[in-house]
């Protein structure tokens, strides 16, 4: 079963300038290590269990060999700084979730096992579970079950103390054509209805939220020409942006403000925008604790 969100990934052409310009956005980032025989590398900003994955290519010529999901990366990465990917749920049952979504018409690629040596030699492994073909720029999200125990993987990769106050990802959303037909596809996958129906004008856009273990996600599709709309030509439907939680959004803005970043607020006022290229091409919002 699903037993909560586990990460955001955000591609990026250049890791360790991804770090430093993360950095500057006020997140502790720290080195991941290389995925072993992928040919990626990737910085993580750790809340909790909850995590950003900043992913980047350190050898072109071994994601051609490693697999479609790192050549898939590469080939995003073609000719952009970067962009949200995809997103992860944790799961203790990662067969039982592979059988629930070929019973729901979709193509998966039989779970598989991954590893990461992060730079002081310890080991993480776990298994994965991803669309077919590639698990980047998807509606639906992929799939991880970890070998380590939480309480391992917390002693590895320390939670991070994150000048600009950020505790945790509190939700994403995800760019639809078909907002009916997402809805229905996350009903089945989750075994859940939609808690909420709204219009968000700032984007132009119809949204049905779903809770998924506490975790919000958002599905968006056009209802005119914007912001969604654009999306969906330039770059398919898939993750469209992460909310990232802080304590206080005053004083997230204030920092931001002072090392030279103007965010913007919508209409809303607890969400507070960083333009994307301060953020490597990703959609990145704060929101304030509730």
């Amino acid at each position: 079963m699903i037993t909560r969100f586990d990460h955001v990934v955000i591609a990026v052409a250049h890791l360790d300038r991804a770090a430093e310009t993360y950095r500057s956005l006020g997140f502790d980032v720290e080195p991941g290590g290389r995925h072993e025989h992928r040919g990626t590398h990737n910085a993580i900003i750790r809340f909790g269990l909850d995590y950003l994955e900043l992913l980047g290519v350190y050898d072109p010529a071994e994601t051609e060999t490693s697999g479609f999901n790192s050549r898939a990366l590469a080939e995003f990465l073609g000719d952009r700084e970067g962009g949200l990917v995809g997103y992860a749920l944790a799961t203790d049952n990662i067969e039982g979730n592979a059988e629930r979504l070929r019973e729901a018409g979709l193509e998966v690629v039989e779970p598989f096992e991954m590893r990461r040596e992060k730079p002081d030699g310890y080991v993480l492994s776990w298994r994965l579970l991803v669309p077919e073909y590639s698990p980047w720029r998807r509606r639906w999200p992929f799939f991880i079950q970890w070998d380590d125990s939480d309480e391992e993987r917390l002693s590895a990769e320390k939670i991070g103390t994150h000048p600009n106050g950020a505790k945790s990802v509190s939700s994403i959303s995800v760019a639809v054509w078909n907002l009916e037909e997402a809805v229905e596809l996350y009903s089945v996958l989750f075994g859940v209805e939609p808690v909420h129906r709204d219009e968000i004008p700032e984007f132009t856009a119809d949204s049905v939220s779903f809770d998924v273990r506490g975790f919000t996600i958002d599905l968006l599709s056009p209802a005119g020409d914007g912001l969604i709309r654009e999306a969906l030509e330039r770059d398919g439907e898939g993750p469209f942006e992460v909310r990232v939680e802080v304590a206080d959004l005053d004083a997230a803005s204030k920092f931001l403000t002072r090392v030279g970043i103007e965010t913007k607020k919508d209409s809303r006022p607890s969400v507070l925008r960083v333009p994307t290229n301060f953020a490597l091409g990703a959609r990145l919002a704060l929101t304030e604790s509730s």
